[in-house]
């Protein structure tokens, strides 16, 4: 702002030189308004220069000073007439040396004149220049300013941006870690899988061995104890996965609760297991069936039913083993499973879990399958009775030191579905029984 009104002022004074009608004492005087210039010493020297008399008190005198002024340079002027011829000769003189110094003076004058012309030309141009660089300056302030607003929105946006990335990578990494523990996990389970099966086919062998060498000592430690505390370890995990097993088969929202199982549920072909689901209700309240249902033993009809004691597992915790028989055309055949299955009490519902592996023997040498079992005990939405929601995935797996027949796969699997609905309506009928004498009070 400062500059601006410098260079208006300079501008003003340039213009007051080229102006006739401004006289020099008032161009000097706009030079100074503060103090005038024309109380310095060297003023008289500049207003000769500029052809202009000093400005004093006698400017501002009375007319009566006029006229005495005037009747003594007439006085003056008649004495030197009546003396023009009697000195003639010097008053010549001295008009010639005055006419000289006038000579000299004008020619100082108009040098000064051209002098004050190329510094007010030189001036304008300056002035010129200097404005040019003001609007320069303030462009590039303004552009400045309206560079560090956008950039401070700029950085923001980045801000937003670059944390936006960073939780999608913590997420993937987060992601790929439960999966390096997922895959570490089943490379632990398939490798105590192929413990059980190098161990059973040194059973065998030993029984064959046994034959001819009576004499041999029956092995104590069983080869199961692998599977066995690899599947306890896993239970708490897949209990921890029961709502969103739940949720993605949409069993809770199934009108048809008459039957336990429905058809298999159709899943991805990317898939490698099968599913089944099912839902039913029972008319016993909720408070009964929560008492009752700790006291029902699955599978007991089974061949070769045995309970596996094993040190450190909760009264919840039950490891079973038993041996099923199938035939399929005139061949026969076995399925020999080993299951553990766990009951968590909540305070609305039970959930039951079980893991389970299957053998095949017979025609289903060679096979297994390894099964995830969900159940959940809740009441009714009345509180008058239960219902009863299962969820089971089967996963087949064929080991290349047998070869099967083309589909003997597929019937080893639906064999093991089957063999699963017998037991599933077994312990209902049990419980139900269970909870009948108990209504009817019969001991």
């Amino acid at each position: 702002m400062a500059d601006s009104v410098f260079l208006d002022e300079v501008v003003g004074f340039l213009h007051n030189i080229d102006d006739p009608t401004v006289s020099g004492a008032d161009l000097l005087l706009s030079l100074d308004k503060e103090e005038p210039l024309l109380s310095l010493p060297d003023t008289d020297i500049a207003l000769q220069l500029l052809d202009v008399s000093p400005i004093d008190d006698g400017l501002f005198t009375s007319s009566e000073d006029d006229h005495h002024s005037a009747a003594t340079d007439s006085d003056c002027t008649s004495v030197e007439t009546e003396s023009v011829a009697s000195v003639s000769s010097p008053r010549t003189t001295e008009v010639t040396v005055d006419n000289n110094i006038r000579s000299k003076d004008a020619i100082r004058r108009r040098s000064y004149r051209q002098k004050r012309k190329v510094e007010k030309a030189e001036l304008y141009k300056e002035v010129e220049q200097l404005s040019n660089q003001l609007s320069e300056l303030q462009s590039r302030e303004e552009a400045i300013k309206a560079r560090r607003g956008l950039g401070l929105a700029q950085t923001a946006l980045w801000k937003a941006l670059a944390n936006r990335h960073l939780q999608a990578r913590l997420m993937a990494e987060e992601q790929q870690r439960r999966l390096r523990e997922a895959v570490e996990r089943r490379s632990a389970v398939i490798k105590d899988l192929g413990v059980v099966i190098r161990k059973r086919i040194s059973e065998e062998q030993h029984d064959v061995d046994r034959a001819y060498s009576p004499s041999k000592k029956p092995r104590i430690e069983s080869p199961d104890m692998a599977l066995y505390e690899t599947f306890i370890n896993e239970l708490d995990e897949v209990y921890a996965r029961t709502d969103s097993i739940f949720k993605e088969a949409g069993v809770q929202d199934s009108p048809n609760d008459d039957e336990l199982y429905n058809d298999a549920r159709a899943v991805s072909k990317k898939s490698n297991y099968h599913e089944l689901t099912g839902k039913m209700t029972t008319p016993f309240p909720f408070d009964r069936v929560r008492a009752f249902v700790g006291e029902v033993k699955c599978m007991e009809q089974r061949a070769n039913y045995e309970r596996i004691q094993l040190p450190g597992v909760s009264d919840n915790t039950a490891v079973v083993k038993f041996r099923i028989q199938a035939r399929v055309g005139n061949a026969v055949g076995s399925l020999v499973q080993h299951a553990i299955t766990r009951r968590y009490y909540e305070e609305d519902r039970i959930v039951l879990i079980w893991r389970k592996f299957t053998e095949g023997e017979g025609v289903y040498a060679g096979m297994h399958s390894d099964e995830t079992g969900w159940n959940i005990v809740r009441p009714s939405s009345d509180g008058a009775a239960t219902v009863m929601e299962s969820i089971i995935r089967y996963v087949p797996m064929s080991f290349n030191t047998v070869a099967s027949p083309s589909g003997k796969l597929n019937e080893f699997t639906d064999t093991i579905i089957s063999a699963g609905e017998e037991d599933c309506h077994a312990c209902l009928q049990k419980l139900e029984a269970l909870l009948l004498d108990d209504a009817l009070g019969v001991c």
